[in-house]
């Protein structure tokens, strides 16, 4: 692959509309953007001729349970953890762990290693300390050190309330754990936000009004989520957002066979708009990997789901289609409106300097490239970079199709990648890695 790569006549959403032009990529950023981009002299350039296709930022999911969530309902509804390929085919490039109900099983630890693998394999990633519950769960022992200690984590999260699954915090534990977050937020330049669960009691978001309205503290540090579960819940972020509180809707929540109740997600994000919420304070996630239980009014559970991330460019494209919506307003949700609450200065948006996270779509709107900081990771809609155990039948004593069980087979053998012949530490370095992952060879 060569270092440096030209997309020409791209029409690009910046999010903003700029046209046709060429875009120059170097390494891991955007290095120009124009028209008739030409380099000189013996320079290794890939060219990638677009022919007026739509290139956007890289999506931001800043609600993914990469590591796993879930556990309603017994142990084997655990959820599984996320692929680097799933979240490249759907367009995001850079994605925010969670952890959920279970932080008994699950660790912030465990979330962290999850994190770092997926930065490894060809994506930025970022999470959130903590669980459900309050006193929530950490690394270093508080949520501030967390924040200022450890580069990956960017806030707290996600914190559960008004729902039955959660530890029901009072308003003194909450407004103790925001000003946590906010002040790891100020010593270390992040955004130190905290990320709330929202369920579907009717006490809605009335603990965070009265804990704004007590402690004074930016509206902008608390990021409510699921915002579109029911209409009552919506009805409780517009007055959020009227107050000027940040209203995150969920793209996994949205009806089906055993949902009846919440609002599609497209629609939910109209709707705040109609009622005078300033767009830059709406964002979307997609809950992805999450599980999805539905309980009846007794409380059993009835249903599962799972969270899928590839709602997020679903519902992006529905504004679009379905609501008429401008290009550049329907992208900003998933993008540059994310990247300011988290304070990602280099991503959500086409710019030089910035990360070269993109994707390329038809006329359509159907995801045909996506780039994750400067590298190829999909092409012709379909992933060209793996996660290390992605095919789990090559793993060494999988099942498979030759029903071969009591006999030798070896090819079970342990595959490995090959160390680097040039490399000091007889090591592959990431790039010779991610080479190896697209001829699926998998490391022990």
């Amino acid at each position: 692959m060569s270092v440096l790569t030209i997309l020409r006549n791209a029409r690009i959403f910046a999010p903003k509309e700029l046209g046709v032009q060429d875009i120059l990529l170097g390494d891991r950023h955007i290095l120009a953007i124009g028209r008739d981009i030409s380099l000189h002299g013996s320079v290794d350039v890939d060219v990638i001729d677009l022919d007026g296709k739509y290139v956007f930022p890289g999506l931001i999911d800043q609600h993914v349970h990469m590591a796993g969530g879930g556990g309603e309902g017994g142990f084997h509804y655990r959820t599984p953890e996320i692929s680097l390929s799933h979240l490249t085919v759907a367009g995001v490039t850079t994605a925010v762990g969670v952890l959920g109900t279970d932080g008994v099983t699950r660790s912030t630890k465990e979330l962290l290693a999850k994190a770092n693998g997926l930065d490894f394999e060809g994506i930025t990633t970022y999470i959130y300390c903590g669980a459900y519950q309050v006193p929530t769960r950490t690394i270093t022992g508080t949520p501030r050190s967390d924040i200022v200690l450890i580069d990956k984590v960017v806030g707290v999260g996600e914190i559960a309330i008004s729902d039955s699954r959660s530890s029901h915090p009072d308003e003194h534990e909450i407004a103790e754990l925001v000003s946590e977050a906010h002040v790891g937020g100020l010593l270390s330049g992040k955004a130190g936000v905290v990320h709330f669960h929202l369920g579907d009691d009717n006490d809605h978001l009335d603990l965070l009004h009265r804990v704004a309205k007590r402690t004074q503290l930016p509206r902008t540090v608390f990021v409510p989520t699921h915002l579109n579960r029911n209409p009552g819940l919506l009805e409780a972020a517009i007055e959020w957002g009227k107050a000027g509180g940040l209203c995150d809707v969920t793209s996994g929540i949205r009806p089906d066979d055993h949902d009846h109740i919440s609002v599609k997600p497209s629609k939910a994000i109209v709707k705040l708009l109609d009622a005078g919420i300033h767009e830059a304070y709406i964002t979307m996630s997609s809950d992805s990997n999450g599980s999805s239980p539905i309980f009846d009014e007794q409380g059993r559970l009835v249903a599962m789901g799972i969270g899928s991330v590839a709602t997020l460019w679903e519902e992006t494209a529905d504004l679009i289609r379905e609501e008429g919506m401008p290009v550049a307003q329907a992208i900003s949700f998933v993008t540059r409106n994310v990247a300011r609450v988290l304070k990602l200065r280099h991503k959500g948006k086409i710019q030089s300097g910035c990360d070269a996270d993109l994707i390329i779509c038809d006329d359509k709107l159907q995801i045909e490239r996506v780039f994750a900081k400067g590298k190829s990771v999909v092409e012709d809609g379909k992933p060209t970079v793996f996660g290390t155990f992605e095919d789990a039948s090559r793993v060494p004593g999988s099942p498979d199709s030759r029903k071969q069980a009591g006999t030798r087979d070896d090819r079970r053998d342990r595959p490995m990648i090959d160390p680097s012949r040039e490399d000091d530490d007889a090591f592959p370095d990431r790039d010779e890695r991610q080479q190896q992952s697209r001829r699926r060879h998998y490391c022990c």
